[in-house]
């Protein structure tokens, strides 16, 4: 296991995010995904008046009982705007780019043998998803490539990374079921970092 020498962290705690409606938040991650809600908080203003939200979803991981997801949602918040009023951001030449600072999505790690399982649950619950398998690509040392469905089940053939799902939340949050093959222990971790 690689062991930070400087801070002594106990696991990720949480991500926090923001949702435009606290109710469909609710029925996606606790009534549709099954994620148990650990606490909730309100937020006042100074005339007592109610501006904001705090749930914490738990993920279920045993070795870390408080690791969650921390949704906020803010009365007259950005869900107010019209989306003609929203800033538009220019487009750049590589597609997979994102902007700085930006999540690209949310991982809950799973058991490999469960994902065909959670497959059929998504498929039960109304969500689509796209399922990746990801392989070594052999014409590049640190490349990938990936074997992709929609809404479908494909078994991971020897050699398997990563087998991934991917959905997205009611605010177009993605979020990414996540299991490591046995062979990704075995990935290089030499690439150079570039700026």
């Amino acid at each position: 296991m690689n062991r930070n020498p400087k801070f002594e962290f106990q696991g990720l705690d949480h991500i926090a995010l923001v949702c435009s409606d606290m109710v469909a938040t609710v029925d996606f991650y606790h009534h549709r995904l099954g994620m148990p809600i650990l606490h909730t908080l309100e937020y006042f203003d100074d005339k007592g008046e109610l501006i904001g939200q705090h749930w914490f979803f738990g993920v279920g991981d045993s070795s870390n009982p408080d690791a969650h997801i921390a949704m906020f949602w803010w009365k007259n918040g950005y869900q107010s705007i019209t989306s003609s009023d929203m800033p538009v951001m220019p487009k750049v030449s590589n597609p997979r780019a994102r902007p700085i600072g930006a999540m690209l999505h949310l991982d809950l790690r799973v058991d490999p043998d469960r994902i065909e399982e959670y497959c059929e649950k998504l498929t039960k619950e109304g969500i689509d998803y796209r399922h990746i398998v990801r392989y070594q690509d052999a014409s590049l040392p640190h490349g990938m490539r990936g074997t992709v469905s929609e809404n479908k089940y494909m078994r991971p053939r020897e050699g398997a990374l990563m087998d991934s799902v991917y959905f997205f939340d009611p605010d177009g949050i993605q979020i990414e079921f996540n299991a490591w093959m046995p062979e990704w222990r075995a990935w290089p971790n030499d690439a150079v970092a570039r700026s």
